[in-house]
């Protein structure tokens, strides 16, 4: 499957008798080479993370870094235990769920990305809250999320899941189609019922900003989120009543990109216009950068976790998670440890670097941290700890995503250069390495191999791959000048062991070095 058509997604499962989690989960095997047990089991863990968030913030209050938010989730829960709002209790707890998931990532707390951290409280909200109802099993549960990162595949592939390429629409519009139709299969719907949610959810998303108050995933991300979450349970139900949405969802979802390139860049991520430009939302940007609040082509999504993942530290997956995985892939191309690093960020990342977290997360990720890694609040401590030292600014880099950073990491041998996009989700993409004109991911094992322009090394470095049963998936070799100094980039399907790295360097000795990058 390329997961770029929902209704060649529904026809296919329509006529395979099959449901589109299974459909899903039968990819990620053959993608994976993983068996069907551990492609459920690792879907399993996933929503451990996702059920603490909601337990977390729905039991007791959780306040945001900031101060600035915190304790709705909590607060909500509690009011619909009294039986007295105009939504239904069990309904209005849905809401809740959603808010204590979103406030958990405003603390940065762990959370799943889905498909993004400033929507991640929709789905595991009306997930958990199915769970609760005792109408399903904890295993329907699981399964049922394969459907959610099908839809939100062909989502990611056809538009766009960022909030600084398409407004707020790209991710609680994404998010709340998302979990329509995971409802509506998991309730046993047809996948043309489920089809008609995602269009029915959608389309009253469309045209929704990204105006995050002082760059932050709080205001209005974090109350979006809980009603949202009850919007997704309307659509699932409009749409097993047997109401269709008359633009079919593969239009909306294209109009839905269409409305995303025509938005003013303000009203996409920056914090510039919607909410955050109200005096009220001026005056609290002022305060918390000044210290004064209190506490501490759309890119070729394929795999289930790219939707549903990953499980990270919040606040943002485009400006944390997407950020640690690039400093990670800077300090795997360094190929030491980093004493000197320098960000230069543009666009949305420049605009809210602060707010989002980034530069604690890109300083986590040159440090080798993981996105799921408890010690990203406390980035800028351990550099010190460690005597790295940084520096961030701000500079136009080309006509690359808005979420891109020019990372020059030095170390006692060396200095690279990395510049890279956060695309959302937690999904990066390399430009440049060292000048050369690159692009990957570091999602599949990547050799990044520094060699002489010779005649036959690309040949022979298939050759020895192949004889090792090593698939590539993507090769991209750059030269300085013939006969000068050439980078291979080499993507593969396979886990190496490092003592292969030797075995290439020793069979090949015009390679000068051979690192191995994935991220983290």
């Amino acid at each position: 499957m390329s997961f770029t058509n929902l209704k060649e997604l529904i026809e296919r499962a329509e006529q395979e008798k099959s449901t589109i989690s299974e459909l899903m989960i039968k990819t990620e095997v053959q993608q994976k080479g993983c068996s069907r047990e551990t492609i459920i089991e690792k879907m399993a863990e996933q929503f451990i993370v996702m059920e603490e968030a909601v337990r977390r913030g729905t039991k007791s209050p959780v306040m945001s870094r900031t101060g600035l938010t915190g304790g709705d989730g909590n607060r909500l829960y509690q009011y619909a235990q009294n039986g007295n709002s105009f939504v239904n209790a069990k309904t209005l707890k849905v809401a809740a769920n959603a808010l204590a998931v979103s406030e958990v990532n405003a603390a940065m707390g762990r959370i799943v990305a889905t498909p993004t951290a400033g929507s991640a409280g929709i789905l595991p909200a009306v997930l958990v809250h199915a769970l609760d109802s005792g109408k399903f099993t904890r295993k329907q549960i699981v399964q049922s999320i394969f459907t959610a990162s099908a839809l939100g595949l062909v989502v990611a592939n056809k538009a766009s899941i960022s909030g600084a390429a398409g407004g707020c629409q790209a991710e609680i519009g994404s998010a709340t189609a998302m979990a329509a139709g995971t409802l509506v299969e998991l309730a046993g719907g047809t996948p043309m019922q489920v089809g008609n949610a995602v269009g029915i959810a959608l389309k009253n998303s469309l045209g929704l900003v990204c105006d995050p108050v002082a760059g932050l995933v709080e205001i209005p991300c974090i109350i979006r989120n809980g009603l949202h979450a009850i919007t997704a349970q309307a659509a699932a139900d409009m749409a097993l009543a047997g109401i269709a949405s008359v633009i079919p969802p593969d239009e909306v979802i294209h109009v839905m990109h269409e409305v995303g390139q025509q938005m003013p860049e303000s009203l996409r991520e920056t914090g510039k216009g919607g909410l955050a430009g109200t005096p009220t939302g001026q005056k609290l940007k002022k305060q918390i950068l000044n210290g004064k609040t209190s506490g501490s082509g759309p890119a070729k999504y394929q795999s289930a976790y790219e939707i549903i993942g990953p499980v990270m530290v919040g606040p943002s997956s485009s400006h944390t998670a997407g950020a640690v995985r690039i400093g990670n892939i800077a300090r795997q191309l360094l190929n030491e440890n980093p004493i000197y690093v320098k960000f230069s960020l543009m666009g949305s990342f420049a605009e809210t670097y602060q707010g989002h977290g980034t530069d604690l997360a890109l300083l986590a990720g040159v440090l080798g941290l993981s996105t799921m890694d408890d010690g990203i609040p406390n980035a800028k401590k351990i550099a010190e700890e460690n005597g790295l030292q940084y520096e961030f600014t701000k500079r136009v880099l080309g006509s690359y995503h808005p979420n891109t950073v020019l990372v020059e990491l030095t170390g006692d041998a060396r200095t690279v250069k990395v510049l890279a996009s956060s695309l959302g989700g937690g999904k990066v993409e390399v430009q440049e390495f060292d000048e050369y004109p690159f692009k990957f991911s570091g999602e599949r094992p990547t050799l990044v191999i520094r060699h002489s322009d010779q005649k036959g090394v690309i040949a022979e470095l298939s050759d020895i791959l192949y004889q090792k049963g090593i698939n590539i998936a993507r090769m991209a070799n750059e030269r300085s000048k013939i006969n000068g100094a050439a980078i291979t980039v080499c993507e593969i399907d396979n886990i190496i062991e490092d003592t292969f790295l030797s075995l290439l360097k020793r069979e090949i000795p015009i390679i000068d070095e051979i690192v191995l990058v994935q991220t983290k």
